[in-house]
């Protein structure tokens, strides 16, 4: 989320930050989209246009130590924990 949005529009991350799964790319029931679950803290109805900068990120590495195993399961879809 942007650090202006809460100040401007009144609204705030559900969850305070959000991360995104390195399977969350090319899964069927997302197209890879992101989403954003807000929090309206004023008083009345908030309008966001298309274009308007909602939120940023930061990418990371993602490693894997020696020797890992990956677990072969495959997603079907969800946010967070709901996902398995």
């Amino acid at each position: 989320m942007r650090s202006s949005l809460p100040l401007k529009h009144w609204l705030v991350l559900a969850n305070g930050v959000g991360i995104i799964d390195r399977d969350y790319y090319n899964n069927p029931d997302n197209e890879g989209h992101i989403y954003f679950q807000l929090i309206n803290l004023s008083p009345r109805d908030i309008l966001l246009k298309k274009g308007d900068k909602i939120g940023q990120g930061i990418f990371l590495y993602y490693g894997t130590v020696s020797g890992d195993i990956p677990i072969k399961s495959e997603r079907t879809g969800g946010f967070g924990s709901t996902s398995k």
